[in-house]
């Protein structure tokens, strides 16, 4: 069965929620059941590209559960399960050139895209550990539905305007709202190739302190094999052109490691060209000891010290484990052992120079010279 992440967000909310499509409102009634009702939000968008529609707007009533889980669709998840999900309805996606739809919305303080399995994870539960954070991992409207949206099923470029940048920055501040009086910062973890997107992300809002999270490709690459990925999902769909650069009717004939590599070697590759305006961090320098820095270098944030204590426990657990029950430990050496060798040729191949690139960078939060970088890589 593949992972509620990996699926087109829509769906899986459609899925979660029956009867969440039954109910169309215009923009006045959606506008006062919005904020009538504090734990409303966005938690999905339908693109309705197959019928050549313009998009809607899903929104549910959470009420005042707190984001814990390691991703947001799994918040929604088990709140149906717990039939704790209120009201339901949809709109029309030209509600988000609305600013009413905003109702006491605590302004991001940091934004972190990653290349997957890298680490961002533990880092946005680390920061979920203060009660005064409210952290949205790779919030489900934010995955596929916009995108696919303002790109007709990516049949053409997501195109910056004054429109489309309003309607990316009011789904984000719809989705942080403040639901509990203590909350005072918020922080977006998007989805692994939405770092494609980092740059309107960032004219959407140009006073945002960012990170881009990375790693070694085949460790990750070995990851997603196991667990899969939404890049999974598009492979052989019009979106896979996108992710990797290629044919997207090619890929779907692909090996899935080349596919992943030449995905993967996109994502580095468009970090680099971000110049500083984005901070880069390697997985294997995400320790307790460098989130201080990670946290004021990376996000422009210096927590106190007894609540960065707080957000340092997660360190001590496995970060996809929201009972805290599993201990972490590290898995790069059997990652990197279970990909062939043939493969792993191909895709240094395919990434070549990239991760060295990054490392030695003026924008890395912790740079090596590229001898180090070098060595460090063949450890």
């Amino acid at each position: 069965m593949t992972a509620l992440y990996a699926l087109p967000d829509h769906e899986v909310v459609s899925g979660l929620i029956p009867d969440i499509g039954s109910r169309h409102l215009g923009a006045e009634e959606a506008i006062a059941r919005i904020h009538s009702t504090p734990g409303m939000i966005p938690v999905a968008i339908d693109p309705e590209t197959d019928i050549g529609g313009s998009g809607k707007v899903l929104w549910a009533d959470i009420g005042d559960y707190p984001y814990r889980e390691w991703q947001h669709i799994f918040t929604i998840s088990t709140l149906a399960e717990q039939g704790k999900i209120g009201e339901s309805f949809v709109t029309d996606f030209a509600i988000l050139q609305d600013d009413r739809i905003l109702a006491d919305p605590i302004m991001p303080s940091g934004f972190m895209f990653h290349i997957s399995r890298c680490g961002s994870t533990l880092t946005g539960k680390a920061l979920a550990r203060s009660p005064r954070h409210l952290v949205i991992n790779q919030g489900a409207p934010l995955q596929r539905g916009f995108w696919a949206t303002i790109t007709r099923d990516w049949s053409q470029e997501a195109q910056a305007s004054p429109e489309n940048l309003k309607a990316f920055r009011n789904l984000v501040l719809a989705m942080t709202r403040r639901r509990f009086p203590q909350e005072e910062r918020a922080f977006i973890k998007f989805i692994s190739w939405n770092t494609l997107y980092m740059d309107f992300a960032l004219a959407a809002f140009p006073q945002m302190p960012a990170l881009f999270l990375y790693r070694e490709p085949v460790e990750v690459i070995a990851s997603v094999l196991k667990e899969t990925s939404a890049v999974v999902w598009a492979k052989g769909r019009p979106q896979a052109g996108f992710l990797s650069g290629l044919d997207w009717r090619a890929t779907g004939e692909m090996d899935e490691v080349e596919y992943l590599a030449h995905c993967f070697a996109r994502y580095l590759g468009f970090a680099a060209q971000m110049g500083e305006r984005v901070g880069l961090l390697n997985y294997r320098d995400i320790k307790p000891e460098n989130f201080a820095h990670i946290l004021a270098r990376g996000l422009d944030f210096k927590p106190a010290e007894e609540e960065l204590a707080l957000m340092l426990e997660q360190f001590q657990f496995h970060s996809k484990d929201d009972n805290n029950q599993q201990q972490f430990k590290s898995d790069s050496a059997e990652k990197r052992a279970s990909i062939p060798e043939r493969d792993r040729a191909l895709v240094a191949r395919i990434c070549d120079g990239l991760m060295e690139k990054l490392d030695s960078s003026p924008a890395n939060l912790f740079p090596r010279t590229q001898s180090l970088a070098l060595s460090g890589q063949s450890g």
